[in-house]
């Protein structure tokens, strides 16, 4: 059975195709037009209720006078002023849907602690069989002693505690020795207890074979119990009863207003037909009337709402699959054999239709991963980030006043060619370069190696060569690439030296 909410309709809402959603508006059970029906029926009959009394009750003094009325009160609703709905449904089913969350977080799983005390407490024997499947019962006697006292289904289950002795959660025996225990307050934590004194029999027989385990044990039933207690607290404390009631009265008042302010004044009602149905006012009831619906509806989960948490099917179901993981397939793993992957590279298949709508896009891939630094550059300047903050502005457009003004190491960069295919993705020169800022590559991008580094650690005082044209990557529409001044003024420098050096030697030569 379902174990959190008797209405599912997950599957229906699996797409957000219009035609997905038109269905969810026909579902009946735990739906707005079941919540908002009975109230709506009563709101139309007593708006025609006070029609008719207006056009054929009244005297015409009394006619006029109340017309007077609706006409005060139904420019722009002007008693809304004086009563915020929006605002205070707003701030109300907020605060319910915070509670109803946190008690769904709680409800409480057997799972966990059930695969701890399997996994922990070893044995094939009688007696360790025993001591695991009662670990887990103690725990569920416990749920349902909570449950009792807070769920109005579970309590109709268990009336008395008897009948939860009939239902296997307790022994005649257990009962006993709980009754003779004398608590001014309910004995929710007794089971509890049992389960922990089991676990430490364990570890003292030495079913349990390391402190650390019995340790995990405990911290498993720790957990499962603190969980149950959150929801006796949330129980115990609810909202501020005037929250609800201040919501509940609101929504009416402004109702009862409208039964008043929405009527037809007799000047209109001699032009046109009686307004029997107020159709824009019953669109109005149902949104209102529908939101207050849905906090009532989550304040109190635990109770016999369609929309409520069906905790005798998650009783049954904590009994029933935490007694089967500590006995039924404890230690029963199948016969180990090699998986048809071994020694091979893993492959994942696919149905044909859902490899039809699933490609190479859906991995977890980073949404810069593929950026590529562009072909134009070869490259790309490593610099201090303080000491290239401490030049002066009026310095920084030339890496020849940078080489003199800093007294730090700045190193340069080979930017290796990549072939086509790994030109996934380019950027224009302005996103990947900024005036006044060095280049930056990861290391999903290339492998340094010591040749893409210049000699004599990269040092500009050693006056290294510095030939690499700093282009950033042409545009795609064809239009000028955007070239940084500075890096564009090194080059420039840099050929202009070379050049100098190549007259100089030709000079030399002739000479000789």
């Amino acid at each position: 059975g379902k174990c959190t909410m008797t209405v599912s309709y997950n599957l229906c809402v699996s797409t957000s195709k219009p035609w997905a959603l038109f269905r969810l508006l026909l579902r009946w059970k735990g739906s707005i037009w079941k919540l908002v029906l009975i109230e709506l029926v009563l709101f139309i009959l007593a708006f025609n209720a006070v029609n008719i009394i207006r056009l054929y009750l009244l005297s015409n003094e009394a006619r006029r006078r109340f017309d007077e009325l609706i006409t005060w009160l139904n420019p722009a609703d002007r008693f809304k002023m004086f009563i915020p709905i929006e605002f205070m449904l707003g701030f109300f089913v907020t605060a319910v849907v915070q509670r109803w969350t946190f008690l769904l977080n709680n409800l409480g799983f057997i799972d966990s602690l059930a695969l701890i005390v399997a996994g922990y407490v070893h044995g094939k024997s009688e007696r360790c069989r025993m001591i695991r499947r009662n670990i887990v019962r103690y725990c569920c006697l416990g749920q349902v002693l909570i449950y009792r006292d807070i769920s109005l289904r579970v309590r109709k289950r268990f009336p008395t505690m008897d009948t939860v002795v009939v239902s296997g959660f307790m022994l005649p025996h257990e009962k006993q020795k709980f009754d003779e225990t004398y608590s001014d307050y309910p004995k929710y934590w007794l089971p509890f207890q049992w389960a922990l004194s089991l676990a430490y029999m364990a570890r003292q027989e030495n079913l349990i074979q390391a402190d650390i385990h019995y340790v995990y044990i405990f911290d498993g039933i720790k957990k499962f119990r603190e969980g149950l207690g959150e929801l006796l607290r949330f129980d115990w404390v609810p909202l501020p009863i005037a929250y609800p009631q201040l919501i509940y009265l609101a929504v009416h008042v402004h109702f009862i207003l409208c039964l008043i302010s929405k009527q037809e004044t007799s000047q209109q009602s001699a032009i046109q037909v009686p307004n029997w149905v107020p159709l824009l006012t019953i669109i109005q009831f149902v949104f209102y009337m529908g939101w207050t619906k849905v906090a009532m509806v989550l304040i109190n989960p635990f109770g016999e709402d369609d929309d409520d948490f069906e905790t005798n099917s998650l009783l049954d179901r904590n009994f029933k699959l935490g007694i089967r993981i500590v006995d039924a397939t404890y230690n029963d793993p199948p016969e180990q054999k090699r998986d048809v992957f071994w020694d091979e590279e893993v492959e994942p298949l696919y149905s044909e239709e859902s490899a039809k709508v699933s490609g190479e896009n859906d991995k977890l891939i980073g949404s810069t991963a593929q950026i590529r630094v562009p072909e134009s550059v070869t490259k790309i300047v490593m610099i201090p980030l303080n000491g290239f903050r401490n030049i002066p502005d009026h310095c920084q457009s030339s890496l020849k006043q940078l080489r003199r003004r800093t007294s730090r190491r700045i190193s340069v960069v080979d930017v290796p060619s990549m072939p086509d295919s790994a030109l996934e993705r380019g950027l224009r020169s302005s996103e990947i370069f900024r005036p006044h800022s060095p280049a930056c590559t990861t290391d999903n991008d290339r492998k340094y190696s010591p040749s893409h580094f210049s000699s004599e650690g990269d040092d500009f005082f050693a006056n290294q060569a510095f030939n690499g044209e700093f282009e950033a990557a042409p545009k795609e529409n064809g239009s000028t690439p955007h070239v940084l001044p500075d890096l564009q003024e090194e080059n420039e420098e840099s050929k202009g030296s070379e050049n100098s050096t190549l007259e100089k030697n030709e000079s030399t030569t002739k000479q000789d």
